[in-house]
């Protein structure tokens, strides 16, 4: 079990140092609401890392918060990203309704609307890691 949660606690820092980069090398951060997942994988890195090394209960009790964070945070830019996209389309081809139109916000590439799904998907991956943390301690003679 303990090798499998340091598998997972590193496929997380890696997605959270991948997703990190990207949003910064992409200028994610042209409007306020566009920091939240920048300044929560930015924490992410470090909370993960102390998670991950020493489990203590203030650290696993800040990581499971700052997932769940993040996990609100990827639903609020995927409305944030298909409002976006619809209001564009909207204006774009204003006789444009039902499928064709939710058709024509979904496959927009600029914002991407399922690209915050990544955060949910890194928040999920955390909640995983911290699940049954702390590991109760085997002493011996046990």
């Amino acid at each position: 079990m303990e090798r499998m949660r340091r598998m997972l606690f590193a496929v997380l820092l890696a997605g959270i140092a991948g997703t990190l980069a990207e949003l910064l090398l992409t200028s994610h951060t042209e409007e306020a609401w566009q920091w939240a997942p920048v300044v929560l994988l930015a924490a992410g890195l470090p909370v993960t890392l102390a998670t991950a090394l020493r489990p203590a209960p203030p650290v696993i009790a800040g990581m499971r918060l700052l997932m769940l964070l993040c996990i609100a945070a990827g639903a609020l830019g995927t409305y944030f990203h298909f409002h976006g996209n619809s209001e564009f389309v909207a204006e774009l081809s204003p006789g444009l309704t039902g499928f064709a139109f939710f058709a024509e916000v979904m496959t927009r590439s600029t914002p991407p609307p399922l690209a915050p799904g990544t955060m949910i998907i890194l928040g999920l991956l955390g909640l995983v890691c911290c699940y049954r943390l702390p590991e109760p301690r085997v002493t011996e003679g046990d």
